[in-house]
């Protein structure tokens, strides 16, 4: 069973996990190291408190992709091609460098 048929009552996740999946891939064409995507939010209050966070190893990969600027406008407009009701907070990038350094490691502590 895929997530999307565990979803399939739910319409807002269905975008959510189609958004997620075109992050990926998107990314995947210009970054040549482990990388996945994140997301949280009260979306279910209003779709509006979306965020996404594109994590990679590196901040060096993490920078690189922060300033790609074609990358960013892609990505920017992502939600809105899978049919989002709202625009989406945030999406931004993240290392597992910095998050070794600053929250030991600990992703969830590091997004609290």
């Amino acid at each position: 069973m895929s997530l999307f048929s565990f979803f399939k009552k739910n319409p807002l996740k269905q975008k959510i996990l189609a958004i997620k999946e075109d992050i990926e891939v998107t990314v995947s064409k210009v970054c040549d190291e482990k990388s996945w995507v994140d997301w949280y939010g009260a979306y279910d209050i209003d779709p509006q408190y979306l965020v996404f966070w594109i994590c990679v190893m590196s901040d060096d990969m993490k920078q690189k992709l922060k300033s790609d600027a074609e990358l960013n406008a892609i990505l920017k407009n992502i939600p809105s091609k899978h049919g989002y009701p709202a625009k989406v907070k945030n999406i931004d990038f993240e290392s597992q460098e910095t998050v070794d350094r600053e929250s030991n490691g600990n992703w969830y502590q590091h997004f609290k």
